[in-house]
């Protein structure tokens, strides 16, 4: 009823890519040049850490030296390709409509944010699992950190803040569906 008058009808065309695809993108592209940094890497010494992770992947050490864009640069890095895919479905899923909601500056703000506050607890942990001399906890935080999570997890939060009443259907292992309201992905 409402979509007959003009001004209440979206638009037919967007004649710009959405930032979420070009996030998608990038962190494709990002893939593909790491993978290719580590095949010319290994041919060489294969059981050595490659230069690509020591400089860009996230890490308590790497900050220690000052490899403060380690904060950034892990956001685009990924452990493998199914981690590339899931963190690009949940960016793509979910960034579209926080991007549309609270505008493109916004959801690059809030999408690094995350990125980095989610590192930043990483390293935290990492410093905190030295202090006390936890081996076992301090191997699991100590290491480099790579991947999207954090900044894709901010999507979700923000998307189940924005829309907390919108139903979502999940796959449960990929095959059981389950139906829920979204404002329950932040218990999640």
């Amino acid at each position: 009823m409402l979509d007959d008058r003009e001004y209440m009808r979206a638009p037919a065309y967007r004649g710009r890519w959405s930032l979420t695809i070009w996030l998608v993108i990038v962190n494709a592209a990002a893939f593909v040049v790491q993978n290719l940094a580590y095949a010319a890497f290994r041919a060489d010494s294969p059981m050595a850490i490659s230069p690509v992770d020591r400089l860009f992947a996230l890490s308590l050490d790497g900050l220690k030296h000052g490899y403060v864009w380690q904060l950034l640069t892990f956001q685009f890095m990924h452990g493998g390709l199914l981690h590339l895919i899931l963190n690009c479905f949940a960016i793509y899923m979910f960034g579209r409509d926080v991007e549309e909601s609270v505008g493109k500056r916004r959801f690059l703000t809030l999408y690094f944010s995350s990125g980095v506050i989610g590192g930043l607890f990483q390293v935290l942990g990492a410093l905190i699992f030295q202090v006390i001399e936890a081996p076992m906890l301090a191997s699991r935080f100590g290491g480099e950190v790579v991947g999207a999570s954090a900044g894709a997890f901010g999507l979700v939060a923000a998307y189940a803040t924005l829309y907390p009443e919108r139903p979502l259907t999940l796959l449960l292992f990929f095959v059981l569906p389950i139906s829920m309201r979204a404002r329950f992905l932040l218990l999640i």
